[in-house]
């Protein structure tokens, strides 16, 4: 941070603020097997509903500092927070930041995890609605994950398979012939999994150039249960043809003798003024008992968002997961399920389908 400083000449500073965001609101319905079907108004289908203030100052000689704040809103019912608990209105994201034409940039606060970056970034539904990419991190269906973080609701919003907090972070400058790449380290406070702070540390590492990209990442939590270590691992590629986008993506949860192995393939194919989507993702478990090695689920996906204008577009997706062993995987929005084959909600080994439409707006 001095390096960067002392790069910088006395000059009359330059600043911008800039207030931006999206709402999206949609209709959904989605049938669990024989526990039967549910019809909701969902918010962030296809982009997530929010609200983002975000500001940059030019310092001269390449230095400049900036600020990001990102929300999440639940545009269905006007109130703020998608999965945060109480009292944190910037749940995506909240850093400040330095930065260096030249030699990259420093960023501190809470921001995204990189491994989530890179899994989103090869999902053509973006890790959103019920096709996304994320469907199988479920901390209740999901051994590994579950048996690292718990389900407590606080354990739920700290998880750091999506986001990390009291995060310091280093990212590459641009102009690397098409290289990219960040380190992020926490702090962990003196906390646990179950409050909020999650010690740990990861990279991000990519390159893009002809319509190819290719990205992997990792990162590592230390304070999960039983001081053991939790691995989140990513490795993705795409290949843009013209007339497709074709995607591959391979997500690892590793805990102990506990490990799900998330496997996705899918398409984005440009129609006129909308595009079609599709994907295809396998969950592969195994862990310490034979019977969770059965525990398996696979999700079939379509979806196609049309545009109306740069800012507004209509959208239309179906999904489908199907179980198999004691696996309980489902589509949010139904009724609730367990993986407890004594409850009476029991799930595993069932289907669960979705359907939704909505509008998307960019502000």
């Amino acid at each position: 941070m001095a390096g960067l400083l002392a790069v910088g000449a006395p000059v009359m500073a330059q600043s911008s603020v800039a207030i931006s965001g999206t709402l999206d609101v949609g209709l959904r319905h989605v049938r669990n097997g024989a526990l039967g079907s549910d019809n909701s108004e969902v918010s962030g289908a296809n982009a997530t509903s929010k609200l983002v203030i975000r500001g940059t100052e030019d310092l001269g000689s390449g230095l400049s500092a900036g600020f990001y704040l990102d929300g999440s809103l639940l545009a269905d019912v006007g109130t703020a927070g998608a999965t945060a608990p109480a009292g944190q209105f910037w749940d995506r994201r909240a850093t400040v930041s330095l930065g260096h034409s030249r030699w990259g940039e420093l960023r501190s606060g809470r921001d995204w995890v990189p491994t989530h970056l890179v899994w989103s970034g090869f999902d053509p539904f973006s890790t959103l609605g019920i096709a996304s990419a994320n469907t199988f991190r479920s901390f209740s269906a999901s051994r590994a994950l579950g048996q690292a973080f718990g389900t407590a609701p606080e354990a739920l919003a700290a998880n750091p398979t999506l986001r990390v907090s009291n995060a310091v972070e280093y990212f590459l400058p641009g102009g690397l012939g098409g290289t990219y790449g960040s380190v992020t380290v926490t702090a962990g406070e003196g906390g646990t999994t179950t409050n909020g702070f999650t010690s740990g540390d990861g990279f991000r590492l990519g390159w893009t150039g002809g319509g190819v990209h290719v990205a992997a990442a990792q990162f590592t939590t230390r304070n999960a249960t039983a001081n053991q270590r939790f691995k989140d691992q990513v490795i993705g590629g795409s290949w843009d043809f013209g007339f497709a986008k074709l995607d591959v993506n391979q997500r690892r949860w590793i805990f102990g003798a506990d490990r799900t192995v998330n496997t996705q393939v899918g398409a984005v194919i440009p129609m006129g003024q909308g595009e079609l989507k599709v994907t295809w993702m396998a969950a592969n478990q195994t862990g310490a008992t034979a019977a969770q090695s059965a525990n398996d689920a696979s999700l079939l996906g379509a979806g196609y968002v049309h545009a109306l204008s740069k800012r507004t577009a209509l959208y239309t997706h179906a999904a489908r997961i199907s179980n198999r062993g004691a696996a309980a995987f489902a589509v949010p929005g139904g009724p609730a399920v367990s993986g407890n084959p004594a409850a009476a909600n029991f799930f595993g080994g069932q289907k669960s389908s979705a359907f939704e439409a909505g509008v998307r707006h960019n502000f």
